[in-house]
């Protein structure tokens, strides 16, 4: 029997430009547009910031891989790491129901270091970002739910192996190289959502593309691994979700594009998607009752399983915690009248309106919304009471962002000149929207200055 890594393998070395159906390079292109902007305005980021200050321990005087947002370079596995870090540090990064994680924050990183080492080109970097990601969610689709059931953070997790084969990609490993990289990377995969509200979340995205790195450039000095070690007793899927994969699983990669048949979810605020759908629907609710915040007499929100496990911060005091609770985002919307980049601080947090305010809501799992079983889509079912006897009763089962609402270009566009003026780099609007929305036919010259200041 061929072991399950052989045909991903294959698929990352043997994949060509023309194989990829437009539908997907337009998805992988909108990807990379949004993992730009959003590492450029995580660039600035205490998390960020302390992520620079562990790569500048590492001297490159030499290297080529540019530091998103900072007027420094290093080599592929810091560059991976510090931009990986930053694109997540604000949690305003693509989703992924295939793995209830971020697949972009992992693979792009590490794509985009590689293809500036190697004077690589905007079609190199499109091919290796695909290949990545494909393959990651290949291997989730054989694991989850299970694995986030188990508390694991998928994102580091499944990222490691989608980084792994960029960067085999962008090398020109071959199929025996790139099967011995992904084996590697099933000994680096790791992440607990125990670290959800510090800034080690976002540390698992740099984490990850920088891991990818090494597995890719360990498997080329002739490290091997275990081909098999998904599947095989004390592999992969036994140790992470607890059974071994009985019947090896019909591998779909190549023929099923899971950025076309499932998407990507594109966010409209910087914090996490469990809290997405009720923003929208209180969003909506706002704009129609103009009630104020001493109206309110309780909110209670009836969310899916999921809801508790990521959602954990319900009095947070700071704005790190403030991106993982739902009565945070649902009392600075009522109070500030907007849930964006410039929210989240810890001064807004420390608010002593919003304080009191996060007091008067309530999260619990809802049994309806319980039967649905641990999917990462966030439905919200809210009960809000005002002190003048009137009730609500708001519903929604899908944020703004989903591939069945889509953002529109100009919201698009909008998130991207959002981003890069917090970054301090509105200038570069023009051009890197332009770049970026072309990518397939940008040249390396352009590819080697991306994310400087």
């Amino acid at each position: 029997m061929t072991p399950l890594l052989r045909p991903l393998a294959t698929f990352a070395v043997q994949t060509k430009f023309r194989d990829i159906p437009s539908d997907v390079q337009k998805v992988a292109v909108e990807a990379l547009t949004d993992y730009v902007a959003v590492a450029m305005a995580g660039a600035q980021t205490t998390t960020a910031q302390n992520a620079l200050k562990y790569v500048r321990l590492h001297g490159y005087p030499d290297a080529r891989c540019v530091l998103f947002g900072q007027n420094e370079k290093s080599n592929a596995e810091m560059a991976a790491f510090f931009n990986g870090t930053a694109s997540h540090a604000l949690d305003y990064d693509d989703v992924s129901w295939t793995t209830i994680g971020h697949p972009t924050v992992s693979v792009a990183p590490a794509a985009i270091a590689c293809v500036q080492e190697t004077n690589g080109d905007g079609g190199d970097l499109l091919q290796a970002y695909v290949v990545g990601v494909e393959v990651m969610h290949q291997i989730a689709r054989w694991t989850m739910p299970q694995l986030s059931e188990s508390g694991w953070h998928t994102t580091p997790v499944y990222g490691v192996f989608g980084a792994a084969a960029a960067e085999c990609r962008v090398l020109g490993a071959t199929v025996e190289q790139t099967a011995n990289a992904l084996a590697i990377a099933a000994s680096r995969a790791a992440g607990l959502r125990a670290n959800f509200g510090t800034q080690t979340k976002a540390l698992h995205a740099g984490l990850s593309a920088m891991a990818g790195i090494e597995c890719a450039r360990l498997a080329l000095c002739g490290i091997t691994g275990n081909h098999a070690v998904i599947e095989a007793a004390d592999g992969f899927a036994q140790c992470f979700v607890g059974a071994k994969l009985k019947d090896k699983p019909v591998v779909g990669i190549g023929r099923l594009w899971d950025l076309k048949e499932a998407g990507l979810v594109f966010k409209q605020y910087p914090c996490c998607s469990g809290s997405h759908p009720s923003n929208d629907v209180w969003d909506a609710f706002l704009k129609t009752h103009p009630i104020r915040m001493d109206d309110i007499e309780h909110i209670h929100a009836g969310v899916s399983l999921l809801g508790p496990r990521e959602l954990s911060c319900h009095l947070p005091q700071n704005a790190v915690e403030a991106k993982f609770s739902l009565e945070f985002a649902l009392a600075a919307r009522l109070v500030y009248g907007a849930l964006n980049v410039e929210t989240f601080t810890n001064e807004k947090v420390q608010d002593p309106r919003i304080q009191a305010l996060m007091r008067r809501i309530e999260m619990e799992v809802d049994p309806e919304l319980a039967k649905l079983g641990f999917i990462g889509t966030a439905p919200v079912r809210m009960l809000v009471r005002l002190k003048d006897g009137r009730t609500f009763r708001l519903e929604n089962d899908l944020a703004q962002g989903n591939p069945q609402k889509p953002l529109s270009p100009d919201q698009r566009k909008m998130k991207f000149d959002s981003c890069l003026r917090v970054s301090g780099c509105p200038h570069k609007t023009p051009d890197w929207w332009n770049l970026m929305t072309n990518l397939k036919t940008v040249s390396f010259k352009k590819i080697a200055c991306l994310g400087l200041p």
